[in-house]
């Protein structure tokens, strides 16, 4: 199976914890992530959710992701539409979050990567690349990782294993 994808780059500076992502006045209002999408970075970066194209990649200048442990950092994420987040460093919390929702988390340098460019990753081969040029290397995530990304994450994963389900 392949684990390629395009994605545009949506710079976000300085670091981000995950009441940045969605205050934390929401997730005890809702658990539906379509009702919390409207909220994404709404302090952090007013506006942002505005501008959100399906696919979008989240690229931090620093540490993403610090903070709580809720899921629906991650879930705001998703139902907004971002199909990849890349950070020099992320909270392990949300890092695991990530990989467990099918949202892949790359921990790499991101210097190269410019706000709007299209990059091309290559999880298989540990490549972020843009019109044919590595921009950045990162480890190859484990067979694990990406057999819970092509499955939809971890509850699909175990889903598929179980009698019955």
């Amino acid at each position: 199976m392949t684990h390629t994808s395009t994605h545009r780059v949506r710079r976000v500076a300085g670091m981000v914890s995950t009441d940045d992502i969605i205050p934390a006045r929401y997730k005890h209002m809702h658990t539906d992530p379509k009702l919390l999408a409207p909220h994404l970075f709404e302090a952090y970066l007013p506006g942002f959710v505005d501008t959100v194209q399906p696919g979008d990649a989240i690229v931090s200048d620093s540490v993403f992701g610090i903070g709580s442990s809720r899921e629906q950092a991650v879930s705001t994420l998703l139902a907004n539409g971002i199909g990849l987040v890349i950070a020099p460093r992320f909270g392990r919390i949300l890092f695991r979050n990530c990989w467990n929702l099918a949202l892949p988390a790359i921990e790499t340098d991101t210097d190269r990567l410019t706000e709007g460019m299209t990059i091309s990753l290559d999880l298989g081969r540990g490549e972020i690349r843009c019109e044919g040029t590595t921009l950045s290397t990162f480890p190859k995530p484990p067979p694990l990782l990406l057999e819970m990304i092509s499955q939809g994450g971890l509850l699909s994963r175990v889903k598929t294993r179980v009698p019955g389900e």
